[in-house]
């Protein structure tokens, strides 16, 4: 079973990549994979895979970066867990990893997989493969790569993983009866309907605009500033969005990217992203200004915007992400539990890091249910 490895889109066969890929997964389509490419290439390498024989056929994409030992430190440290000498150490080192998924978009799968003949054969073949064209021996394989290939005990099948809970992904059904926003607030509590009356009501002073490609353009530093501002305040992420991303992303049929600008008094405080396929709608990065948050319910209104847009669309489902994931409960989102795996080849650094690894773990926030 050979794995081809391909870096970068320009040195891959794309008639065989869009041949294999099923036309309903539309987070797999050269068009959505090419937009990340381009604007993140100084961050991130991006990986194809493919398998293409008698008896396998498979498609993956994969991300080449590097991370700072900081951002772990970073995420004990928020997350309220204790730090060893050697987790203080890790500080001051810079990893080479690969992630076998886009990590920029955590929640969707990146590996397609019609049929394979040896899953362990394949999972093996594929990380000696990109250690060998790459020198990287340190791997991050999210738990949605092994529903893919209907693995459901990854550590029983592969007992050097290192298994971490990370960030729940929060989300919400929507009900056929849900036809307008009216119906969403109606099925809440008392108490929550009267939160959500003091949102509106502090919020109503706030406009949003539905951005073009001009309108893109035009307050494209702003939007990277608003960015800036929640990316620092985030426990956990590999590589800076770059938001010129926008540009490209709304131009494409599917997903349908959509991104809305936050007025006050003219002035851009904050702006939102969402992508939609033909059932769901994925809620996407946010920027905000901090000083209109608390006054103005900036954040809040964000989120009721993005399940009246998921409403008013017909969509059935609504993925909010992995953060925030108390706030997000408010509204009526339920989380659903995540797990990453690490590969590291050394022995020995396994030996160190296991423990410092095992331990990190969300931090801990009460479910809020809303609904009557």
């Amino acid at each position: 079973m050979k794995v081809q490895l391909h870096k970068g889109s320009k040195y891959l066969d794309q008639n065989q990549w869009e041949k294999l890929r099923p036309k309903e997964n539309v987070f797999m389509s050269l068009d959505f994979k090419k937009t990340f490419e381009k604007f993140h290439q100084k961050q991130i390498q991006s990986i194809y895979y493919t398998v293409d024989d008698e008896l396998n056929s498979a498609m993956g994409y994969a991300q080449h970066f590097i991370i700072g030992g900081n951002k772990i430190h970073s995420y004990q440290k928020k997350n309220d867990l204790g730090q060893s000498i050697i987790s203080l150490i890790l500080r001051l080192l810079k990893l080479r990893v690969v992630a076998l998924g886009n990590g920029l978009l955590t929640n969707i799968s990146n590996l397609y997989i019609p049929k394979i003949s040896d899953k362990s054969l394949f999972v093996k073949n594929l990380l000696n493969a990109i250690q060998e064209d790459f020198g990287v021996g340190k791997f991050i394989i999210p738990d949605h790569f092994f529903k893919a290939l209907n693995i459901d005990n990854p550590n029983e099948a592969f007992p050097e993983l290192i298994k971490i809970e990370v960030d729940e992904n929060m989300q919400m059904k929507i009900p056929q009866e849900w036809q307008t926003f009216e119906d969403y607030r109606q099925a809440l509590k008392k108490k929550y309907r009267s939160r959500l009356k003091s949102v509106l009501k502090k919020s109503d002073a706030v406009s949003v605009k539905a951005l073009d490609k001009e309108g893109l353009e035009k307050y494209a530093q702003k939007m990277q500033e608003l960015f800036a501002n929640v990316h620092q305040k985030s426990a956990f992420a590999i590589a800076p969005f770059n938001t010129d991303i926008y540009r490209d992303l709304i131009m494409l049929d599917n997903p349908q990217c959509l991104v809305f600008g936050y007025f006050l008094n003219d002035e851009m405080i904050a702006f939102s992203s969402e992508l939609r396929t033909e059932k769901t709608l994925y809620s996407y990065f946010i920027g905000l200004d901090y000083r209109y948050n608390r006054s103005h319910r900036v954040y809040e209104k964000i989120l009721n915007q993005t399940i009246k847009g998921a409403i008013e669309h017909n969509k059935q489902h609504l993925v909010f992400g992995r953060t925030a994931a108390e706030f997000k409960s408010n509204v009526g989102a339920t989380p659903i539990q995540s797990h990453i795996y690490i590969y590291l080849k050394s022995p020995l650094l396994r030996r160190i890091l296991r423990p410092i690894l095992s331990q990190i773990k969300p931090k801990v926030w009460t479910q809020r249910k809303p609904f009557k």
